[in-house]
């Protein structure tokens, strides 16, 4: 008989995070508390498990969050009940999560995502940003930062001395120009996408706004965002620009693609979002709860499909069945390495919960009773813009915003106005912290700091950007 072996932590870890995610699936669509509770203490356990390998600054982040949890635990009337809720909160995060990395692994490997990214780096100057923050927000939906990785990589190859006519200082700021466009995409891609953990966090923070009706309002704003980043983007491009080469450079990546080509990962994303809708619709929860089941679906279809090109026509599905198995196995060694990620988003879940909880009904109502009731809208973005540069996910501050505000009536806003505010925050938050993982990859590629990146040169487009958010809150806030 052969000796029994406790599993790896790898396995362990794995088995857990995958466990939460199922049990959290169970509490959502089968309406079974004691399943979610389960799935807390799995992901309770996974963090547990990963601790010893997180980084410093992650291990000083999960000590954080929990220690200020379980004060409000403690503090609390009930506080088993409270701490199993508070966890439960964590793992659906998680959970979230994990759901959007099933489609990150699917797009990671497409050969239509790599011919996307070539195309949109191939276009002439005078379209280039506008291409680049186009598919920075638009890969930003299925890759996550994942897409800065990408287009960073194709910009950096395709910006060669030769095609900056050997002039180094047009190379390096068309460099800086380039990989601004993928950043600033990406990052207003957070005020609205439903595949993006903001709509996860600010749906249960503020769980009276109708997030359907939000979502596509915050769409035309990130849109509007974009084009105040092209403007300032021509604006400091000729403040900036060194003087003309001698030569000119003609190596600029060709491609034979159409605009066309696009319209396959627009489809994608839009059959995603339709999915969902229909699975919230038909199935009666959430679009958070459909959003958790339904991406990993689409991404192991996305994968049956890449598959599918390299089986033969002999025993195809043996095949296909064969390679399905080796991706899922691959997905499964990488679940361990989403420990940051997770550390985050389930210690923000369960520090809500749990502070919420022991907060008083009216939170934070008594305190900050004298301010008129637009300027705490308007507040929002400011707090998150702001936390943000001290290295606070906007996970945590919205997380704990809806404990403090548990019944925004009270402080004369509508729920709808204060959803609002938290997510155009949260896309000016990602956009001009230098702790995300969206700043650090952006500064790898151009060779410079993450603050520079975030805040030196991004500092006139998010104070733009921050005007344009409060016209945005300032015009609900009186409709509403």
């Amino acid at each position: 008989m052969k000796p029994w072996h406790l599993p790896s932590r790898d396995t362990a870890s794995a088995t857990a995070y995958l466990l939460a995610w199922a049990a959290t699936l169970l509490d959502q669509f089968g309406r079974l508390p004691v399943a979610g509770d389960l799935g807390g203490i799995a992901m309770l356990i996974f963090l547990i498990l990963e601790f010893p390998r997180q980084r410093r600054y992650a291990q000083i982040l999960f000590l954080a969050l929990t220690g200020i949890g379980l004060i409000g635990v403690v503090i609390a009337a009930d506080p088993i009940p409270l701490f199993l809720s508070a966890w439960r909160r964590g793992a659906a995060y998680g959970a979230f999560f994990l759901a959007l990395s099933s489609l990150r692994d699917a797009a990671e490997t497409s050969k239509l995502v790599r011919r996307c990214g070539r195309h949109l780096v191939a276009q002439p100057p005078g379209r280039r940003y506008a291409a680049l923050t186009a598919g920075g927000h638009l890969f930003g939906i299925i890759l996550s930062y994942g897409a800065i990785e990408l287009l960073g990589a194709m910009v950096m190859r395709a910006n060669t001395l030769l095609a900056a006519g050997g002039s180094e200082a047009t190379r390096a700021l068309r460099t800086r120009r380039m990989l601004m466009a993928i950043y600033r995409g990406f990052a207003v891609m957070n005020c609205w996408s439903p595949l993006n953990l903001m709509t996860a966090v600010v749906s249960t923070a503020v769980p009276a706004a109708p997030m359907r009706l939000l979502l596509p309002i915050a769409f035309i704003v990130s849109i509007g965002m974009a084009a105040i980043g092209r403007l300032e983007d021509r604006l400091s491009a000729t403040r900036l620009s060194p003087p003309r080469p001698l030569t000119s450079g003609t190596a600029r990546p060709q491609t034979t693609e159409s605009w066309s080509i696009h319209l396959r990962i627009v489809a994608l994303v839009a059959l995603v979002m339709l999915l969902a809708e229909l699975g919230s619709i038909v199935l009666g929860v959430s679009l958070v709860a459909a959003v958790t089941l339904i991406v990993p679906l689409v991404g192991l279809g996305w994968a049956i499909a890449q598959a599918w090109t390299f089986v033969v026509t002999a025993h195809p599905l043996a095949r296909t069945a064969a390679i399905l198995k080796r991706r899922a196995g691959r997905f499964a060694l990488r679940v361990p390495s989403f420990r940051s990620e997770a550390t985050v988003l389930a210690g923000s879940g369960f520090m809500g919960v749990a502070v919420g909880g022991a907060l008083p009904a009216a939170g934070l109502a008594p305190f900050i009773a004298h301010l008129p009731p637009v300027a705490v809208p308007l507040l929002v973005p400011v707090i998150l813009i702001a936390t943000g540069q001290l290295g606070l996910n906007p996970v945590a501050v919205v997380a704990l915003l809806g404990a403090a505000m548990p019944d925004p009536t009270a402080f004369g806003i509508s729920p709808t106005v204060l959803a609002f505010a938290c997510m155009l925050g949260w896309g000016l938050a990602v956009n001009m912290t230098p702790m995300s993982a969206s700043a650090i990859t952006t500064a790898r590629w151009a060779g410079v700091s993450p603050w520079t990146v975030s805040t030196a040169w991004n500092a006139t487009f998010t104070f733009s950007a921050l005007l344009l958010s409060w016209l945005a809150i300032g015009a609900m806030f009186i409709l509403l």
